[in-house]
């Protein structure tokens, strides 16, 4: 779990998060744009930078690990009711995934019309389109290698480069959405919306890209497109729920969505 030195009072609140769901974590100290960005990597802000490279932490303590696969959250993180139950045991994860996607934005996402049956009533669907948000994902240990030799000098925003199929280090990668979702962030289910977070921004307004780079995005889109072409049936969903206690907010489901068998 991924917090800055200076939000003591944002440990606090996550820590109860995960002791309501009876799930111990690991601290990563954050690093810290009030101190500085350890590079410069145009055409991303310092706090871009510092938010990419404390997930970088979390992917290098999952590569150096002995798990086949870790979960990185971020500290204003807000769970499902039953997120403890799979997060104490990784045995449901597809054994074909890079990285599986946890939280919801509750925005628009195309995914794989497949459900694949998990655990306590989830599933896993394949997610062909873009779904951002960095608050909550499985990664593999493998996948957080290639990650690292990828992404030392970081070009996108890291929800970005994990959940944009036109980024190389997304299109690489096997990658599953969980239905519903297990994690949202606290501004989305929280009356007042929370305290503004300090590790994940608001995507930037889009920037004007050279011809080459738009070629080379259009190019990992079409890699991203054959690599799912066993994937055709899609589906595009207009927002991933969440399941949630009481189902307090509009956008949330007390339900789970049946998986096919």
């Amino acid at each position: 779990m991924i917090n800055l030195d200076r939000s003591a009072d944002r440990l606090a609140g996550v820590t109860a998060e995960f002791s309501r769901i009876g799930i111990p974590f690991e601290r990563v100290a954050g690093v810290d744009a009030a101190i500085g960005a350890p590079i410069v990597a145009p055409p991303l802000t310092e706090a871009e930078v510092c938010c990419f490279f404390s997930h970088r932490l979390c992917w290098q303590i999952i590569a150096d690990g002995p798990d086949r696969y870790g979960a990185v959250f971020e500290d204003d993180v807000v769970f499902s009711h039953d997120a403890g139950s799979l997060l104490a045991d990784g045995s449901w994860i597809p054994p074909d995934a890079d990285i599986i996607k946890l939280e919801t934005f509750f925005n628009r996402v195309r995914l794989g019309s497949q459900h694949v049956a998990v655990a306590a009533g989830y599933s896993a669907r394949r997610l062909l389109g873009q779904h951002l948000g960095s608050c909550g994902y499985v990664v593999s240990k493998s996948a957080a290698k290639w990650l690292l030799s990828k992404t030392k000098l970081p070009k996108a925003a890291v929800d970005v480069a994990l959940f944009a199929p036109n980024q190389t280090t997304a299109a690489r990668n096997t990658t599953y959405q969980l239905m519903p979702a297990l994690c949202a962030q606290v501004q989305f289910v929280s009356e007042n919306r929370g305290p503004a977070t300090l590790i994940q921004f608001a995507p930037q307004p889009p920037r004007n890209k050279r011809i080459i780079d738009r070629i080379q995005a259009e190019a990992t889109r079409a890699l991203a497109q054959l690599r799912n072409r066993n994937s055709f049936a899609t589906e595009k969903v207009d927002a991933v729920p969440l399941r949630f206690p009481l189902a307090m907010e509009a956008n949330t489901d007390p339900n789970p969505v049946q998986a096919l068998p």
